[in-house]
């Protein structure tokens, strides 16, 4: 249900659907059908846009890993992050619960220690979770952005929702909602009685109960801003960084708009860069009962790096150096990506 870091899920060859298997997807959809790219075309007049798309959730992230086994236990251990789905597709995927209702996951594959010593060259891949799920509508409105998008069935039986390039190759999907990464036609069947697996002796985890947001960079500000207004209609709720007032120190940069997912709090913050961070998965998680000094009291019993960021002089945020390079931010369940103590002021 997800892709790597290194290519978006569905880009593969293996699973993907014949216009045989995307006219029997259209009957299990109760008539929806899909095309296995979506190219620019004429649209008569009278025919209503198929935009935006409206979105729901941020429903997952997902990236390669050097040490998989290492890395899975480092989420259960540090985060309490359960295991309760794994994928056999594009060489194996493990799936991590974030959240249940509704769902919300992580999704790690094995890549050679070797591939990191390399700079990437491709961005972060996520999803969002979509309520009305239909993937001839979704086609169509990839067609009118364009985007280059396709769709394959997984493992042969689940659907692997429409996987889509954004601005500047970004690898993005949509997935159903009830989408959990697990088995089922939309891969909606998970072990609901999951735990994350603790060691004797093991600290407590910090809380983490959701998928709080994800901040994305870009190299065009304003054209990407557009673009994935026009494809969901997300609203901008804040800006970060605001040209006039107090900015965080060290930031240089225009302001920074945060697109609300669904009814939030979970949002898209947009940055405008091209370099290293652009291609650094930076994964935003709410912590139950956020508490900056208690969280990093609890991070440095396990050992982990992190520091706190005063953002805007006001907002106490929490960065993690996580495994893989990836960069996770703890907040409160209810950040917003605002104002605030808290940034839940949108």
């Amino acid at each position: 249900m997800a892709g790597s870091s290194e290519q978006p899920t569905g880009a593969s060859d293996r699973g993907s659907m014949t216009r045989r298997d995307l006219l029997a997807l259209a009957v299990a959809l109760g008539g929806v059908q899909g095309r296995a790219l979506a190219r620019p075309r004429a649209r008569p007049a009278a025919v209503q846009s198929a935009l935006p798309i409206r979105v729901s959730t941020l429903n997952h992230v997902s990236f390669g890993c050097a040490d998989l086994q290492g890395t899975v236990a480092w989420y259960e251990r540090v985060l309490g992050v359960p295991r309760h789905a794994f994928q056999d597709y594009g060489g194996g995927q493990t799936v991590l619960r974030l959240a249940s209702d509704p769902p919300a996951y992580m999704a790690l594959s094995e890549r050679s220690p070797e591939s990191f010593a390399a700079p990437p060259t491709r961005r972060p891949h996520f999803c969002w979770g979509i309520e009305d799920f239909n993937v001839h509508r979704i086609f169509e409105a990839l067609a009118e952005m364009p985007a280059l998008a396709r769709s394959v069935l997984r493992e042969g039986t689940t659907i692997n929702g429409v996987n889509f390039d954004g601005p500047d190759g970004a690898p993005l999907q949509f997935n159903p909602v009830i989408a959990c990464g697990g088995l089922g036609f939309l891969g909606e069947v998970c072990d609901t009685s999951a735990a994350a697996v603790r060691r004797p002796g093991d600290p407590p985890p910090v809380p983490v109960r959701t998928l709080n947001h994800i901040k994305y960079y870009v190299s065009d500000l304003s054209s990407a801003l557009a673009w994935y207004q026009r494809l969901t209609g997300m609203p901008v709720v804040a800006y970060q960084e605001p040209a006039a007032g107090r900015r965080t120190a060290g930031y240089e940069g225009p302001p920074i708009p945060v697109l609300r997912v669904g009814s939030g709090p979970q949002h898209l913050a947009l940055v405008e860069g091209d370099g290293p961070e652009a291609f650094r998965p930076h994964v935003g998680l709410g912590v139950a009962g956020f508490d900056p000094d208690a969280v990093m009291a609890r991070l440095g019993e396990h050992g982990v790096t992190a520091r706190v960021r005063l953002r805007e002089g006001v907002t106490q945020e929490v960065l993690v150096d996580a495994p893989d390079g990836v960069l996770v931010q703890l907040q409160d369940v209810s950040y917003c990506g605002g104002g605030g103590v808290l940034g839940n002021a949108c």
